[in-house]
């Protein structure tokens, strides 16, 4: 069987066209290699074609040279002037190209073609139901269902991640199930789609609500902040669809996974019960002997503190920021407005977690948990003599007031 190139994305070259370093199509990144007999054809796919010691001189079109693109037309051909056109729309990529070398070894018996896969065409599928941007959605040859929904915004909170339709042009329906794909990596639930493909995300029967230090996948839900306690900044709530036998640990990695400082082994799930009322239930996420299995209504909770750093005193906006790695004080202050008119910039001071202080100088990567303090300056006479003016009128003025 012909060789196979790593898939390289649509560059609008003409039909025919040598190969060079400039013209030649752009890698584009993809899941895995194009199975041969999987990939079907379409218009604007870009065919390699190559002939053993080079293509004969009576092919002019070519100019003698060794290598040559063929696009797919937009009725669905593979055209070789001089030789012949063959109709590769819909056939899979090994029939295309065993039918391209096979017509161009019976006009030239003793040579020998070469024909390939070297860019795959773009084309749009609509997307219905529930996913957060319905419409018409572009993708290439290459890609397949979840890149489809993720270019959709993902499926909505309401979607039902197990029954998604996709219909094909002549009418018949698949129903995927692609927590296959996204828990386990099964590439067999994540189809790749093809032109007049439809596809539908139907809505969930039950759900299940998670919130906290929790990553939400961009496949569903809203993030929300609180401020209630500084252990719930950042936190993201929303829910997904329920899933008879999935346990808290494929729920939480099914929604994104824990965020950094999510406290895993605190994770609980609130149930409630119609006779005991709201059951608090034990989940810690790294204890595969104590993995409960979820119920529809369920919410599966997370709590976390985020890495914070503190900034206090003579700034403009005193709080809490979030924490980066490498940034120094100098950056958490910026964050909070500044230093103020009467801020001692050189004599900082940062709490460390553990207790301890040191002055700003003496250290570069403040760590999360720190408290950064910008005390007022000491302030005398021939720094801020226009302080001391204001400070005498104002005393002044109040001492005329009164008598």
């Amino acid at each position: 069987m012909i060789p196979i190139l790593i898939l390289l994305t649509l560059s609008g070259q003409n039909p025919m066209q040598s190969m060079d370093l400039i013209n030649q199509p752009a890698v584009y990144p993809m899941l895995d290699a194009v199975e041969i007999n999987e990939y079907i054809i379409g218009p604007g796919d870009i065919f390699w074609f190559s002939v053993k010691g080079g293509i004969p001189v009576e092919l002019s079109a070519f100019a003698g040279a060794s290598f040559a693109y063929l696009t797919v037309t937009p009725d669905g051909y593979v055209v070789v002037p001089s030789v012949g056109s063959w109709f590769v729309s819909g056939r899979t990529l090994a029939e295309a190209t065993d039918l391209v070398e096979a017509g161009f070894a019976s006009r030239f018996p003793g040579l020998r073609a070469d024909a390939g896969l070297a860019g795959v065409r773009t084309f749009r599928v609509p997307v219905t139901g529930q996913v957060m941007i319905p419409g018409l959605t572009e993708i290439n040859g290459g890609q397949r269902l979840t890149d489809l929904l993720a270019r959709a915004g993902g499926i909505a909170s309401a979607g039902a991640w197990t029954e998604i339709l996709i219909i094909s042009s002549n009418g018949d329906t698949t129903e995927v199930d692609i927590t296959g794909f996204v828990l386990d990596g099964l590439t067999g639930s994540n189809p790749m789609l093809i032109q007049g493909d439809r596809v539908h995300v139907q809505a969930a029967d039950a759900f299940v609500g998670i919130e906290g230090a929790i990553q939400l996948a961009s496949v569903q839900t809203e993030r929300v902040s609180t401020n209630e306690s500084i252990s719930w900044t950042e936190s993201a709530s929303g829910m997904l669809e329920y899933i008879p036998r999935e346990t808290v640990s494929r729920f939480v990695t099914r929604a994104g996974g824990t965020a950094p400082w999510a406290e895993r082994d605190q994770c609980y799930i609130q149930r409630i019960d119609p006779e005991a009322g709201i059951l608090i239930i034990h989940a810690p996420l790294d204890d595969p002997m104590l993995d409960p299995i979820l119920m529809p209504g369920d919410r599966v909770v997370c709590p976390g503190a985020p890495p914070l750093v503190a900034v206090s005193g003579f700034v403009y906006n005193p709080g809490v920021y979030s924490h980066v790695a490498g940034k120094g004080a100098f950056y958490y202050i910026s964050l909070a407005g500044g230093y103020q008119r009467e801020a001692s910039e050189g004599g900082v001071r940062i709490v460390l977690p553990d207790g301890s202080e040191i002055r700003q100088d003496s250290i570069q990567n403040i760590p999360p948990g720190a408290v950064i303090t910008v005390p007022r300056s000491t302030l005398v006479w021939w720094q801020d003599p226009l302080l001391i003016v204001t400070s005498v009128a104002t005393v002044i003025i109040a001492w005329k007031s009164v008598f």
